[in-house]
């Protein structure tokens, strides 16, 4: 396990949330960043690997294949699926149209309990149920966590919550218990992706890979399409959240990703 590193004075830090994420993408880095013990859980995901669109995407940065926490990007499962309308989309993920109707019955016992919304397991072990009750066949789909250091962990918390009257998002939920991702994951590297109603945009859904390398010299890796280092995560946070670059709105996150086996991988 890697070092621990202290974290910025509170005192210190900025008391908008723009202006603290500038402060702390630039300073809150160092040693034992990048083995994820040092994150917070901010959930679990079950979605397929994304293909590279070659119209917006860079052929010359990204890998044919990719990974992504975006449900804009890529589709998760469990999207509010609390009836059969919403639900009709797990027939993408394996699930036959004759269990839809025990799929509803199942999440409905488990949503705010194992469930948040829009898409998000509280434990990779409510994703292998499902796995072992409604999908004969798991082939390409793949479990991702994900985790963000304490110091983002508070500023989303302090300043990304719901509206007053609504439910808070599950990623939100999942940051309030203050756990730490579960062990048995490989940590795959680092995305950025925009807080606004959960999870939402990856960079590379605005193509701002190509902006990152000509403007910082940061590259995703070529195998992963994701960044490799905490450090590297943080400076695009940064370079985003400047609006120097054209980007989705939202508190833009350097996330962990991690990815767990799914049942029999």
């Amino acid at each position: 396990m890697g070092s621990s590193v202290a974290g910025p004075s509170r005192a210190a830090m900025p008391h908008t949330p723009t202006m603290a994420l500038r402060w702390l993408t630039r300073r809150f880095y160092g040693p034992g960043m990048d083995d994820g013990s040092l994150f917070r859980s901010g959930g679990y995901f079950l979605t397929r690997p994304v293909t590279r669109d070659d119209a917006f995407m860079s052929t010359d940065l990204l890998p044919p294949t990719l990974v992504s926490l975006s449900n804009c990007l890529g589709k998760s499962a469990f999207e509010y699926w609390w009836n059969e309308e919403h639900a009709a989309e797990a027939l993408e993920f394996g699930v036959p149209e004759d269990r839809l109707s025990d799929l509803v019955a199942w999440y409905r016992r488990r949503f705010e309990r194992d469930l948040g919304a829009p898409n998000v397991a509280f434990a990779p072990s409510v994703i292998h149920e499902f796995l072992e009750q409604f999908v004969e066949d798991a082939t390409g789909l793949v479990i991702l966590g994900c985790g963000l250091s304490a110091e983002h962990r508070t500023l989303l918390l302090e300043h990304a919550g719901a509206p007053a009257g609504l439910g808070e998002y599950g990623v939100f939920e999942m940051l309030e218990r203050n756990v730490p991702l579960e062990p048995g994951g490989r940590v795959l590297g680092y995305e950025p992706v925009s807080y606004e109603y959960g999870l939402e945009h990856s960079w590379i859904c605005n193509a701002l890979e190509t902006e990152a390398q000509a403007r910082i010299g940061v590259t995703p890796d070529r195998d992963t399409g994701l960044l490799a280092s905490y450090r590297e995560g943080v400076s695009v946070a940064d370079l985003i959240n400047s609006d120097d670059v054209g980007s989705e709105p939202g508190m833009w996150l350097p996330c962990l990703i991690v990815r767990y086996p799914t049942i029999g991988s």
